[in-house]
């Protein structure tokens, strides 16, 4: 939307020459002449009010673009304010919070990253942009999925707790449930796998109870720990769990 403009140092001017940048595409020289709209214009004006207003939303657009380019070429330290700047522009607009989570990733603060990409998908949700919301949810969770395969333990149980401070989900009590225990402390270990067992609805819990009868059984409550592998049932953890069973029941 272009404005009528009364000078070239009018608030309304240098919107509208920001406003022609986008339409060009050169985000770069957009950005700056977005924010000095801004700065030049009048909040008790009821022209320039509208100014502020379509400002700040073309200043997020551009903000997202010019912070994909510094994500780009490896600059996400410029990125990361680049989309805050945005955020501060459009608290409503999505696109810089995915971009957010994405800087933090690439900057390796991935605790932060974990904590960003759930916000984004809080945003997308609100945003009603539901793909895009269980893609960053989906993101933050396979970052605690990649730390937990490759068993660096105190790094899941960073993630994760990061994760759950925000949302929460069995498999991320799941993974956090190992770390616990590989990490000796059986008795956390088993709260997040209950945890896990009663968020996992009417999904098979099997893995689930894989990890609480491997909790129990290090907390040394055999009984308890043959009535978790009992109630393992997935033909992929199956054979195992009837082996402790067998094995925690002297065989019987």
């Amino acid at each position: 939307m272009t404005l009528h403009a009364q000078d070239d140092a009018s608030a309304a001017s240098l919107y509208n020459k920001g406003l022609e940048m986008i339409k060009a595409k050169n985000y770069t020289e957009a950005l700056p002449l977005m924010e000095q709209a801004i700065e030049a214009a009048d909040a008790e004006s009821e022209a320039d009010a509208e100014v502020i207003k379509l400002a700040k939303r073309n200043g997020a657009i551009a903000a997202y673009y010019v912070g994909n380019d510094q994500r780009k070429g490896d600059d996400s330290e410029s990125a990361l304010a680049t989309y805050e700047k945005g955020i501060a522009f459009s608290a409503g607009f999505y696109a810089n919070y995915i971009g957010r989570a994405q800087a933090l990733e690439g900057m390796n603060k991935t605790a932060e990253s974990i904590s960003a990409y759930i916000e984004a998908g809080d945003v997308c949700a609100k945003s009603k942009k539901a793909d895009k919301a269980e893609k960053m949810y989906s993101k933050a969770e396979n970052i605690i999925a990649v730390a937990w395969g490759d068993k660096k333990w105190d790094a899941t149980a960073e993630y994760a707790m990061a994760f759950l401070e925000m949302k929460q989900s069995p498999e991320v009590h799941y993974y956090l449930a190992y770390a616990m225990k590989e990490k000796g402390n059986a008795e956390k270990a088993l709260e997040h796998a209950d945890k896990a067992i009663e968020q996992a609805g009417e999904t098979d819990a099997s893995k689930y109870y894989m990890a609480k009868a491997e909790s129990l059984e290090a907390l040394g409550q055999s009984d308890a720990a043959v009535e978790a592998y009992k109630m393992v049932k997935d033909a992929k953890y199956s054979e195992r769990a009837k082996y402790k069973v067998s094995e925690l029941s002297g065989g019987k």
